[in-house]
């Protein structure tokens, strides 16, 4: 008796580790530089999100981020959802966090960055893990 053979994978030779690079858009030129004062990302930001990713632009589905929460904020988080659904009909998790965040970084734009938004940085440039030395 004969065995078939094994299907492939479509995710064969992919790598978790290889992030889809977006095609960049063409830069404007500017007679005056851009000065900023945050500080220069340890790696180009070339992945930057650009095209369907810019702001005021809807996407069918924006791409899924994942962040570590002790699980007594996780509750108390869903149950400011709950009780702020009820007055102002927020719709899901995922509206909320958005917006928090959204709303952190403009404070931080407002109070390192002059009001102006800070330059894109694409995924895989913070620094994961624990810091050395810890």
């Amino acid at each position: 008796m004969t065995r078939p053979e094994p299907r492939k994978s479509s995710l064969s030779g992919s790598s978790p580790f290889n992030h889809p690079v977006a095609p960049e858009a063409p830069q404007e030129t500017s007679a005056t530089p851009a000065t900023s004062t945050t500080p220069a990302p340890a790696v180009a930001a070339a992945e930057a999100p650009t095209g369907a990713a810019a702001k005021g632009e809807k996407l069918a589905k924006p791409p899924k981020i994942t962040i570590y929460q002790h699980p007594d904020d996780s509750a108390r988080m869903r149950g400011a959802i709950v009780a702020y659904m009820r007055n102002v009909g927020m719709t899901n998790l995922s509206k909320f966090a958005n917006e928090a965040i959204m709303e952190k970084v403009e404070r931080l734009e407002a109070d390192y960055n002059g009001g102006k938004p800070f330059d894109p940085v694409g995924p895989g440039v913070i620094p994961v893990g624990r810091p050395m030395g810890e």
